[in-house]
């Protein structure tokens, strides 16, 4: 989600001239890829370490991030697991240059149509693929970059309306009330379906919120543009953001080598104390 209203605000052109595709292809690869690579090693060597089988295939698909187009679980969580989404990232990338052909210069009515059509596929597919075998539907759902690209698009047009100067009717506090509430309705939803079920909150987390963090997103964006302070700027809060993506690639890695030899917390204090070792432990191997 976060990745279309980045590529369309910041990487659609400036100045009313757009971004060589070579360009931004080059740009994506070298922020993306070497992290990819340290944190793959990483992983296998953790892996290595437990005694855990490695699938050469999987490393080598994980690599070339072509990983999530594969049905099994030992392909596309193969190498880094956390690194699947690059998968997917390489896909919207590709693509990003014809879609922004395709919409930079729309009129924005076809923005808005553009976002209520993705959205409304979105909810069509998750009861469309209901029947598949779970594992063959968490791939499909979870995974597959086809399916996630739905979200891409609709970020992408969230950065274009931005990039116009376009405002949200919703201002940041009610946006970040909406994406609050959201996750509260998912708390009695978990108790009350299993997440194995195709109508888990889990899946639901996934598919029924793009809307909701694209207006979070936007309206973050907007009130940043606008100089209003919201506590999200400041140069430690910016370094932070630097950070976050080699804090993601690296974060499953710490917490596999930590549940290892000690095993998972109990609940309640331990949990709070085994969580904030991991993210601080994870979050300064990401500022190296």
């Amino acid at each position: 989600m976060e990745s279309g209203p980045r590529a369309g605000e910041r990487d659609g052109g400036s100045r009313g001239r757009r971004v060589p595709a070579r360009i931004f292809l080059w740009r994506r690869f070298a922020r993306i890829w070497p992290m990819l690579a340290v944190s793959v090693a990483a992983s296998v060597a953790v892996y290595v370490a437990m005694g855990r089988a490695v699938s050469l295939k999987a490393v080598g698909a994980n690599l070339l991030s072509i990983h999530s187009w594969f049905p099994q679980p030992v392909i596309f969580e193969g190498g880094n697991p956390a690194a699947w989404s690059l998968s997917d990232e390489a896909w919207f990338y590709l693509t990003f240059p014809l879609l922004l052909a395709l919409l930079a210069g729309r009129r924005t009515r076809v923005w808005g149509w553009t976002a209520a059509a993705v959205t409304c596929a979105a909810f069509v597919l998750w009861p469309a693929l209901s029947g598949l075998t779970p594992a063959t539907r968490n791939w499909a759902l979870d995974y597959l970059p086809l399916t996630r690209f739905l979200q891409f698009v609709l970020g992408v047009v969230a950065g274009l309306a931005l990039k116009r100067g376009h405002r949200l009717p919703l201002p940041l506090p009610v946006a970040a009330a909406l994406a609050v509430g959201w996750h509260l309705v998912l708390i009695p939803w978990h108790h009350a379906v299993p997440d194995g079920l195709c109508y888990s909150p889990y899946v639901a987390s996934q598919w029924l919120s793009a809307p909701i963090f694209a207006a979070l997103i936007w309206a973050a964006a907007r009130a940043d543009l606008n100089g209003t302070r919201t506590g999200l700027g400041g140069p430690w809060r910016i370094r932070l953001g630097h950070w976050s993506f080699a804090w993601y690639l690296i974060h499953e890695i710490v917490l596999r080598s930590a549940v290892y030899p000690w095993g998972e917390p109990a609940p309640g204090a331990a949990t709070l104390v085994f969580w904030a070792g991991v993210s601080a432990v994870s979050l300064a191997l990401a500022g190296l």
